[in-house]
């Protein structure tokens, strides 16, 4: 049945009502959180509502995951669901989007799935693709799915591989996203797990809104060179509002059971912090005789991080956090939004709370470039806040705000700790006392403690160089909090000889810094939850 917010519509001649079925039978939405009334447009294709596509006679239903599906495969794209009153996807509104799918065929590329957008492709020189053009496109992609949104000028996406979160497997799978207007959030869902949480604030520079109606599937007309998801779709809903990852998790749960989150077992955990010179870009088997992305990717694993705070991700992080099978963040930036973004955070264990400055900074649009961070759910007595930083080391002002920013959650460390590092461009007073050191000293009168020289306090025996070409340390792991103590601290390969005299094999002309931590297990006296908290008066 087709369903459009209360009103009559005609799709390619045919006329159909509003009927909400509210599929998710035995559990009402109010349980969690979720109105009814804020379904918009449902499609369950039990009856059949689509005699010809795009011009052929045949349409193909198929089995689907309760009832009828619609076979793509055999039908292409259904007509556009177009009405003129409806702007469902915009960066002034609330919206969310679940699906679900069943494919056994793994495409060479993009296979659309549903959009609203010209998925047309575009050359971002060494950071790969981009496809800017306005709306929004979930596509299957090599055997996973991938999921892209652009404004005409700037682009996010993610793009996770088979492996981790395969759908070309004869099963039926679980997609959905969801987008918070206030916060500028965008969380994405496979099989009932929150698997990625991106800040897309600089699109809110100029809409998405797209030109283009929805379409189920894909059309030659509109994006050249992108077929349709070769699969069955089914119970496909578009909500007015942002779906819990809850909810979310129960509309999986009614036919299945969702994959068991994992949690701390042990007393410590291990933090990688690293810029990974543009993306992992400068290195490929052709030229190198390994791939870069795929050797940061290696000695992530071998550090066995748990959580990777990652500055110039450039392109390459849903793929490096996918490969690895972990938790994604990304925050937006606008030269982030051209390449991808600079800062992410990767963890082993769920993301559950993301936090962002939108103040105005030195460099870019926004401090997005400067700082972003997640809640790690470690579990439910026990959270860590991981933030990952880079900063011009002449503007110590830009950390100094992002530090007023935060102040309440750093009055808060005991109850929750806070783990933050990243690429300072900046000398430590702890080391020399000369250079730019500005910004270790707003870390140290904040109360942070620089793990490496705290556990290697001699810095002419350990200097702890992390940039080969300017042959100081830059790059540091913080951390404070009540019960969190750094007992391990070094280089995430031995001998390390920078850009001048490239270490063989090594990807990046700046170290990684491995921390290893122990923390105890605090049950948290106040839970932060940023979901429809005014950012300006979070902590006034």
């Amino acid at each position: 049945m087709v369903c459009i917010s209360g009103k009559k519509i005609c799709i390619n001649g045919l006329l159909f009502l509003l009927f909400f079925n509210f599929f998710y039978f035995f559990l009402p939405a109010s349980a969690f959180g979720q109105s009814e009334n804020d379904l918009l447009f449902s499609l369950d294709f039990d009856e059949k509502n689509f005699t010809s596509i795009q011009g052929r006679s045949l349409v193909v239903y198929d089995e689907g995951i309760e009832g009828k599906g619609l076979d793509l495969a055999g039908s292409r794209a259904i007509p556009p669901l177009q009405n003129t009153e409806l702007n469902w996807f915009s960066k002034s509104r609330d919206f969310s989007v679940s699906l679900w799918i069943n494919t056994n065929q793994k495409t060479s590329g993009p296979a659309i799935i549903v959009s609203n957008a010209d998925f047309s492709l575009e050359d971002a020189g060494i950071y790969g693709e981009r496809r800017t053009n306005k709306g929004i496109t979930l596509y299957g992609n090599n055997g996973a799915w991938g999921w892209n949104i652009g404004n005409g000028g700037l682009h996010y996406n993610y793009e996770p591989i088979e492996t981790d979160q395969p759908i070309a497997d004869n099963k039926w799978h679980h997609l959905a996203f969801t987008f918070h207007a206030k916060l500028k959030e965008v969380r994405l869902f496979y099989d009932g797990i929150n698997k990625a949480v991106l800040h897309v604030g600089d699109l809110d520079e100029r809409d998405f809104i797209s030109d283009l109606p929805l379409r189920i599937g894909g059309d030659e007309q509109v994006s050249p060179g992108y077929r349709s998801f070769p699969g069955v779709i089914d119970e496909f809903q578009v909500w007015g509002s942002v779906l819990s990852p809850e909810y979310i998790k129960a509309e999986y749960e009614e036919y299945f059971t969702a994959a068991v989150e994992p949690e701390l077992k042990t007393d410590t955990f291990t933090v990688v912090d690293w810029n990974i010179w543009h993306g992992g870009t400068h290195f490929t088997k052709e030229e190198n005789g390994f791939d870069g992305i795929e050797r940061i990717t290696e000695l992530i694993r071998k550090a066995g991080a748990d959580i990777v705070l990652m500055q110039e991700t450039y392109g390459a992080g849903s793929r490096i956090s996918s490969s690895l099978g972990y938790y994604y963040y990304e925050a937006s930036s606008t030269v982030g939004a051209v390449w991808g973004a600079n800062l992410s955070v990767m963890s082993r264990f769920p993301i559950e709370d993301a936090y962002m400055v939108e103040k105005r900074g030195n460099y870019g649009n926004n401090y997005a470039f400067n700082n972003g961070g997640v809640k790690v759910r470690f579990s439910e007595r026990q959270s860590v806040i991981a933030f990952s930083n880079w900063y011009n080391g002449s503007k110590p002002e830009d950390l100094d705000a992002v530090l007023k920013t935060w102040s309440g959650l750093i009055a808060n460390s005991d109850q929750i700790p806070i783990v933050t590092g990243g690429d300072f461009n900046s000398k430590s007073h702890l080391d020399d006392g000369e250079g730019r050191s500005g910004h270790s000293k707003l870390m140290a009168g904040a109360g942070f403690i620089d793990s490496f020289r705290e556990l290697h306090p001699d810095a002419a025996k350990y200097p702890g160089y992390s940039n080969g070409g300017a042959s100081s340390r830059i790059d540091y792991i913080y951390y404070k909090g009540k019960g969190i103590s750094a007992v391990e601290s070094g280089p995430i390969v031995p001998n390390f000889n920078g850009r001048e005299d490239r270490t063989p094999g090594y990807p990046s002309d700046h170290l990684g810094i491995v921390t290893k931590f122990r923390i105890q297990d605090l049950e948290p006296l106040v839970r932060f939850d940023r979901r429809g908290v005014d950012l300006g008066a979070l902590f006034e």
